[in-house]
């Protein structure tokens, strides 16, 4: 398959995540230059600051973050790439701290975006072919546990294969994701340290094939963990190198950095992650503690699986990528006339782009997913649904 072919088969993938909306114009004005604050709701529990006007937009996230408890959010909207509407939202008396433009949240699975990016510009700079054997190029071969027997077909999965999430292994049949078992996959090891990148893509060569790599679509976060790696090789930098000396520098932006799974959080980062539930650490393997799941309390290092999902920016940052790549598959904008999103969602955080047929772009972020294991599971989907809709009006 050529160059081209790769850059669009993984768009093609898309079913689910992707669809039409009608065209129209934006029901704002253009953003005035100041930086406006006040309140989205009537009672004054959301504080809102940022540029652009549309009390409809503020009064659906506000009604959204407090009928979810939800304490940060950010919205952003571009047309013809500039950012026309961005307000960051805080529930004042639950949120400890305060969004402002600035702040960054963990992107969860719109991570993949950026590595996409990635893998566009070296595709195209033939830095890298779609058709080259991913392990064999990352030059991981032998399994662990030692002598544990591999089907030979996972050595025939490639780089276009893991880009378009066809690469044999299917969570939804054997209900194992590696990405959330990183502590289980330590501990199967015998490992009383975090697992590292490569033990962890080593552990998973033995498990278990549901289809012949290339053939089927199952949506990969192992895949993208992989192919973080493969940017890191081709690029001759880490991943997070990429991000800041190529990535950050070519669109504008100086704030997409792996948000560190424990420890103090970064400049800028929102303060804290809520979700309800615990469980043993994947970085404190001997720890009897439970740890939040925010915190590897879920089985995710998040320094490992960089990335699929270890991301942290604004929805400002988030619109620069979107001007320049679409944000599902691999390859630039869409055309006119089609819309293209992605929905990310890992504890703690939930995350929305989408690049609508009317050329306008917007970025939905938040610091909790307590929401989806209660009465309002679909509240996330049904709130972008609604900003959708008013983008997309004439």
């Amino acid at each position: 398959m050529n160059v081209r072919g790769a850059l669009f088969g993984g768009i093609m993938a898309c079913v689910v995540a992707c669809g039409q909306r009608g065209g129209g114009g934006l029901p704002f004005a253009a953003a005035p230059p100041t930086d406006g604050a006040g309140y989205a709701d009537a009672q004054q529990k959301i504080a809102v600051r940022g540029i652009g006007r549309d009390p409809r937009i503020d009064q659906l996230v506000a009604a959204f973050m407090e009928q979810n408890a939800v304490p940060n959010a950010e919205l952003a909207v571009s047309k013809g790439g500039t950012v026309i509407f961005s307000h960051a939202y805080t529930y004042r008396g639950l949120a400890k701290s305060t969004t402002t433009r600035a702040t960054i949240i963990r992107l969860a699975s719109l991570t993949k975006a950026w590595t996409s990016a990635a893998l566009y510009d070296l595709l195209t700079a033939k830095k890298i072919r779609p058709n080259e054997k991913v392990f064999t190029y990352l030059g991981i071969t032998k399994p662990l546990p030692r002598g544990a027997r591999v089907d030979p077909r996972v050595y025939d999965i490639t780089i276009e294969d893991m880009i378009q999430h066809k690469s044999g292994w299917d969570d939804a049949i054997s209900h194992y994701d590696p990405t959330f078992s990183m502590r289980k996959t330590a501990k199967a090891l015998g490992l009383t340290r975090p697992i590292t990148q490569v033990e962890y893509v080593r552990y998973q060569l033995h498990q278990p094939l549901q289809q012949k790599p290339g053939t089927t679509y199952a949506y990969c976060n192992f895949c993208y963990t992989v192919l973080g790696m493969v940017v890191a090789k081709a690029s001759g930098m880490s991943y997070q190198e990429y991000v800041t000396n190529v990535l950050d520098k070519e669109l504008g932006t100086d704030n997409v950095q792996i948000s560190p799974t424990v420890g103090a959080r970064l400049p800028d980062e929102v303060a804290h992650y809520y979700n309800p539930y615990f469980g043993g650490s994947a970085v404190y393997i001997t720890s009897r503690k439970l740890w939040g799941w925010p915190y590897s309390g879920d089985g995710l290092i998040n320094e490992v699986a960089e990335g699929a999902g270890g991301l942290a920016t604004s929805a400002d940052s988030m619109l620069a990528l979107m001007n320049r790549y679409i944000i599902w598959g691999v390859g630039t904008p869409p055309p006119r006339g089609q819309s293209w999103a992605r929905e990310g969602e890992m504890p703690g955080a939930n995350t929305f782009a989408e690049q609508l047929s009317n050329g306008v772009n917007f970025s939905f972020l938040v610091n909790t997913n307590a929401y989806a294991y209660g009465g309002y599971r679909y509240a996330f989907v049904e709130l972008t649904n609604a900003i959708a809709n008013l983008l997309s009006e004439s």
